[in-house]
């Protein structure tokens, strides 16, 4: 049947998240961070919407359950994941469909246990607070935090997952081992807090005896999808044999890039 495909390479990666018609978050720049570091990724909407909900409007909402069954059943029917290393997740659009998608992971792992699993916890932000609701980030607990290989919440989403309070490094550092005891071998806290004010942190926990940080200047924006395409980075360079911590320093730069609007591989800015 593989036959009916224009693109013959293998699925390297499966991107489970949400999805614009118009704008740079979810599936949109992960996919498209993934696809320009050369490996083939298959994108499962989570939610349909026509842009971000910042705009004075918003059309669409969350895959029903049959749908986001039916599609994942599909993909182990069609064998796509034969040669996949990793599925990504990210932002939910109902608890279900974290249930949905460990079964269908446990599923996937049984017959290709190379599969890993990379969590990103999208549910909320210091500046907004959450932005989804409390049942959704419950579920990422509830059903998927323990199958994790890695995890990228935010300080914001530490916080809240692991009861803490983060006011420093050393704080996100508990924290994020902490996390590392629910299931996840390692754990990258995005906008984590750092010494000097103008910075920004990106904390990588490998284990309790190797900690890095890596900071880098704070640029002012207004933009949404910088953890989107640090995400898409760091499995593009992950798929590319690049180890944990150099795939992180490349994706934090890359990253801070984007925001700036000088990075060479975008005609557009990755965050929208």
């Amino acid at each position: 049947m593989s036959g009916f495909e224009l693109d013959a390479r293998p699925v390297a990666a499966v991107v489970l998240s949400s999805q614009l018609a118009y704008g740079a978050v979810g599936n949109n720049v992960i996919a498209r961070m993934i696809e320009r570091a050369g490996h083939r990724t298959v994108a499962v909407p989570t939610v349909l919407l026509s842009n971000l909900p910042h705009y004075p409007t918003v059309s669409g909402g969350a895959i029903s359950d049959q749908w986001l069954s039916g599609i994942l059943t599909d993909l182990l029917d069609r064998e796509a994941l034969a040669q996949a290393s990793y599925v990504v997740v990210g932002y939910l659009g109902s608890p279900s469909q974290a249930r949905i998608i460990a079964e269908w992971f446990l599923a996937a792992r049984g017959r290709y246990p190379q599969l890993r699993l990379i969590l990103d916890t999208a549910f909320g932000d210091s500046d907004v607070g959450l932005y989804a609701s409390e049942e959704v980030a419950a579920s990422y607990g509830e059903y998927l935090i323990e199958h994790a290989w890695l995890m990228t919440p935010n300080a914001f989403e530490l916080e809240l997952l692991t009861e803490s309070k983060i006011h420093d490094e050393q704080d996100a550092a508990n924290a994020a081992l902490d996390l590392m005891d629910a299931g996840p071998d390692h754990v990258i806290v995005t906008s984590a807090p750092t010494e000097d004010a103008d910075f920004i942190g990106c904390l990588l926990a490998i284990d309790e005896e190797n900690l890095e940080q890596f900071d880098t200047g704070r640029v002012q924006t207004e933009a949404k999808g910088a953890g989107d395409c640090f995400l898409g980075m760091l499995t593009g360079a992950l798929l590319s044999d690049v180890s944990l911590i150099d795939a992180v320093a490349q994706s934090v730069a890359g990253t801070s890039e984007a925001l700036s609007g000088v990075h060479p591989a975008f005609t557009v800015t990755c965050a929208e």
